[in-house]
């Protein structure tokens, strides 16, 4: 039998041609397998218009009770008790009035047109949306205190975008309140169990991609709630190495914090001041609320927001000299100079110490209070001195959206409200 007999240098050349071939496939084989996918394009939300001071719009979160619940999601009503379903929405508003008048007050007429609840899903596309009229995607969120019923709240977290002029998102947080002067301990309970509520939803805000900077305000005893919930929560983030996550918080107003002293010093305070958000906190020798409270739990247990407590990180002032209402408890919607301090507060860049109705005052040694891990940038933040805020009485502290700032206005593109 004959057997073709292949050359042997023939032969070695055709095994080389063949392993290059070989390693070629295999090496074009790997490519294809490590190489990654592109990344989906996720389109920006597409901004709501402007928000109309005549008619805003309010975004809301709440732990409340729905009544009613099989009623018409266009009508919605929410309780004093206890719900373990947050429920979403909107409150959609009427707004007039805030003239200067020569005082302090700020003065608007607002009615309450229609709540609706929603999913949260569409909550959280809402907001982003109302979020991206501002360059920085900014969320207002406002917490209320003791004794406010659902529409109160509303009604106050509505004043306040307003007479700041906040072309954000503005959304309220609602916990369980009865709404009444009677169930002060009824809703201390509920501002304990709400915590954990809070918490979650803090972490859907601020976990929202197209959500940049969130300003947070808080009144009276929502700070119980607000405090703990954000504590816990920057613990929980720096246990996971998402820190970043709750760095969108920049601006956190404490105002008549009806908190222990002792206990917001102790556990609280270090931590507050140590997470690179401003934090202003607003105290009133005045408030009769607060040393009512006080009374209510033995008398020993100085509220924080009661008298003016110098703490190293803060931006301490002092508003004793706001008279808005016979309590001197209810100033964080009614007073122009608050409000234009507030503007200036929670909006990044800006010097609210060039407020001519704020006065530096050099802290007491006995109200100063020492914190080693705050972080002091400078002065307004050393714990030595704090800032008294003195309404005008020409009403040169009117909020943005009264009269007299209808050049500004005007001159951005923004429509009047009044």
């Amino acid at each position: 039998m004959n057997v073709l007999r292949i050359p042997r240098a023939l032969a070695r050349l055709l095994v080389l041609l063949l392993a290059l071939l070989s390693s070629l496939l295999l090496f074009g084989c790997a490519e294809k397998a490590v190489a990654p996918p592109p990344p989906p394009v996720v389109a920006a939300p597409v901004p709501l218009p402007p928000q109309s001071f005549a008619k805003p719009v309010l975004y809301y979160a709440t732990s409340r009770s729905v009544l009613d619940p099989g009623g018409d999601a266009r009508s919605a009503k929410y309780g004093g008790l206890r719900s373990r379903e947050t429920s979403y929405g909107e409150v959609r508003a009427s707004a007039s009035g805030g003239v200067a008048d020569g005082t302090d007050k700020y003065t608007i007429a607002l009615s309450l047109d229609r709540v609706t609840k929603t999913t949260r899903s569409r909550f959280l596309s809402e907001i982003q949306r109302a979020a991206a009229r501002t360059p920085q995607r900014e969320l207002l969120l406002f917490i209320h205190g003791y004794g406010n019923g659902f529409e109160d709240a509303a009604r106050t977290a509505t004043r306040i975008g307003v007479g700041i002029g906040f072309q954000g998102a503005t959304a309220l947080y609602s916990w369980p309140s009865l709404g009444s002067p009677a169930g002060y301990l009824n809703d201390r309970n509920n501002a304990y169990w709400a915590v954990q509520y809070l918490k979650e939803f803090l972490r859907d805000v601020t976990s929202a991609e197209w959500i940049g900077r969130v300003s947070v305000v808080v009144h009276s005893m929502g700070n119980e709630v607000f405090i703990r919930a954000y504590s816990e929560l920057a613990d929980e983030c720096a246990r996971a190495g998402n820190s970043a996550q709750l760095a969108k918080i920049r601006a956190i107003v404490l105002a008549a914090p009806d908190v222990d002293k002792e206990i917001f010093l102790d556990q609280h305070a270090e931590k507050l001041a140590s997470l690179g958000a401003r934090v202003v906190l607003y105290a009133s020798r005045s408030d009769v609320a607060l040393a009512a409270s006080a009374l209510v739990q033995g008398g020993d247990y100085e509220r924080l927001g009661k008298n003016v407590l110098c703490v190293p990180g803060l931006h301490v002032t002092d508003v004793s000299e706001i008279k808005t209402d016979f309590f001197g408890h209810s100033w964080i919607s009614d007073s122009r100079a608050v409000l234009t301090d507030l503007r200036c507060s929670i909006t990044e860049g800006c010097d609210r110490y060039a407020n001519r109705a704020l006065r530096e005052a050099l802290c007491p040694a006995e109200s100063r209070f020492y914190l080693p891990g705050a972080e002091v940038r400078d002065k307004h933040t050393s714990g030595a001195f704090y800032w008294r805020l003195v309404p005008q009485g020409n009403g040169g502290g009117q909020p943005p959206t009264a009269s007299s700032m209808g050049g500004m206005l005007n001159g951005v593109g923004l429509k009047l409200p009044w």
